[in-house]
């Protein structure tokens, strides 16, 4: 049980503002909250937020920029590390060291006797019903055995507060309650959860406290019975400022319904450690309109991305390109039917890093002409990127550019292709104004030319101002947004996206 003679606040923030120098994208501004001992306290935001930003500065592995975080030892980010353990959304294991090599790597626990902490790994085992091979190498494991294994290290490490980022991403509804009981088990005995989600109906299931986070910004700490599902959501967000989107910047499209979809879904299901990600999704786009999808990533957006670019197959259903069945779809299928694509994840997918600007580009110069190809290419590729406004040069390692730069590369390569359709998935994230602006007159020219734009975001004003046609895909279901005045703003496509409706 807990220590109810302790202080009962574990950890303090005063002012914290995280600037990211290289960038000079300003994170976190003047976060100020308090942490108390033996609570659930949820964090929650869009996706941009700044809330793993946030983490990272909480549990010491970062370094604000401005203001204080306090524990009961001191200021010095080594006291956070040394209270702070993070169970990531993403997996930091090594993949070549076992389990409990894994468990046991780092500097806290300092020299020790193998057979001992054996034992002391198999209680906490034990105790908490998390069983697990520890001899198995780390890259054999399951998304679920991998938060398991960050989990147990949490706790022989005996870190006093305990960070899940999305926790329930991967795992099955058994599995999801299975965990929910845990962190309850864990407060009860004096731990303090930091739990990062996005879903509403999780949040008011396991939290005390509730603190959401909008575009860098604390919009507030309360307490789980002050608040309802929808002001939940309009804290993440914003409030509708009565701008009025019944007209995109464009004026829309006036729809011939008879002529035939350049890309249409019937009835695509999607499912992932027993879990439906995708659940009946059908929907058409025509040529010469911008057809925007949106919500938070996690809830669909992620795996219709995925979909799209050939990463996975679905469960079942029909994918047609310009009226034919293209499944299985593959990458080298996605391009060869006329896709022009920009990731949301533009170094993995949408750029080679250790490749130069000039290779990148290099999809659209065919080898022609007398001389070196390459002086040929670097000469074309200066003049591009200057008409591009890409701060870079072109034999530079696309790597070492700032990530708006590069997200100019990728968008004004696709665009350069001119292919009827075109899949974009947040085009406008880490842009400035200038950039932002400019790209968006770039998809609505596209769109006058006749390209078929589907555009993935995050971002409502986005979605609002240059779609023809909106969807909201929540938990896995797709629900069509009328260009109504009652439906098309922030306030309605606001709880449609995080499910605050259903709740």
């Amino acid at each position: 049980m807990a220590d109810e003679t302790a202080p009962s606040n574990i950890l303090e923030l005063e002012n914290i503002t995280q600037i990211f120098p290289e960038n000079g994208i300003r994170a976190c501004s003047n976060i100020s909250m308090v942490i108390r001992r033996a609570e659930i306290l949820a964090i929650m935001g869009e996706n941009g937020a700044g809330k793993s930003t946030l983490m990272f500065l909480i549990s010491g592995f970062m370094d604000e920029t401005e203001g204080v975080i306090r524990t009961s030892e001191g200021t010095d980010s080594v006291y956070r590390r040394d209270l702070v353990g993070m169970v990531h959304q993403k997996p930091l294991l090594a993949g070549n060291l076992t389990v409990m090599e894994n468990i046991i790597l780092g500097p806290e626990k300092g020299f020790f006797r193998r057979d001992r902490i054996l034992n002391e790994i198999t209680e906490i085992q034990e105790h908490y019903g998390l069983p697990l091979d520890l001899n198995l190498k780390a890259r054999y494991l399951t998304a679920p055995q991998i938060q398991r294994c960050e989990l147990i290290r949490a706790l022989w490490k005996n870190k006093k507060i305990i960070i899940l980022d999305e926790p329930t991403a991967s795992l099955s509804p058994s599995q999801n309650e299975e965990l929910f009981s845990l962190i309850f088990r864990l407060k009860e005995e004096g731990k303090t959860i930091l739990f990062i989600s996005h879903k509403i109906h999780e949040v008011i299931k396991a939290a005390d406290r509730i603190a959401v986070l909008r575009r860098g910004e604390l919009q507030g700490v309360s307490e789980k019975k002050d608040l309802s599902p929808s002001d939940i959501s309009r804290q993440m967000i914003g409030e509708d400022d009565g701008t009025e989107y019944l007209e995109t910047i464009s004026p829309p499209r006036d729809m011939d319904t008879d002529e035939m979809p350049i890309l249409e879904l019937s009835d695509i299901e999607y499912s992932e450690l027993g879990n439906r990600r995708l659940k009946d999704i059908s929907f058409k786009l025509y040529p010469g309109e911008i057809l925007g999808m949106g919500g938070i990533r996690e809830n669909g957006l992620t795996f219709i991305e995925d979909l799209l670019s050939g990463i996975i197959q679905p469960s079942s259903g029909t994918i047609f390109i310009n009226g034919k069945n293209r499944m299985p779809l593959s990458p080298y299928k996605v391009r060869r039917n006329g896709i022009s694509y920009i990731p949301a994840d533009r170094l993995s997918r949408g750029a080679d890093p250790e490749s130069s600007l000039a290779e990148n580009l290099s999809v659209l110069k065919r080898q022609t002409g007398k001389g070196s190809y390459r002086k040929r290419l670097i000469h074309w590729a200066k003049i591009f990127i200057k008409e591009q406004d890409i701060k870079g040069e072109a034999e530079q390692q696309v790597k070492t550019l700032s990530g708006g730069n590069i997200q100019k590369m990728i968008v004004a390569r696709e665009l350069e292709k001119t292919a009827p359709l075109l899949f974009v998935s947040e085009p406008s994230w880490g842009l400035d104004f200038k950039s932002r602006k400019k790209l968006h007159n770039q998809l609505l020219k596209a769109r006058s030319e006749g390209i078929a734009i589907l555009l993935l975001t995050t971002d409502l004003e986005e979605l609002l101002s240059l779609s023809d046609r909106a969807c909201i895909l929540s938990d896995g279901f797709l629900t069509e947004i009328e260009r109504s005045e009652e439906q098309w703003n922030r306030n309605f496509i606001g709880e449609k996206m995080t499910g605050a409706d259903r709740i």
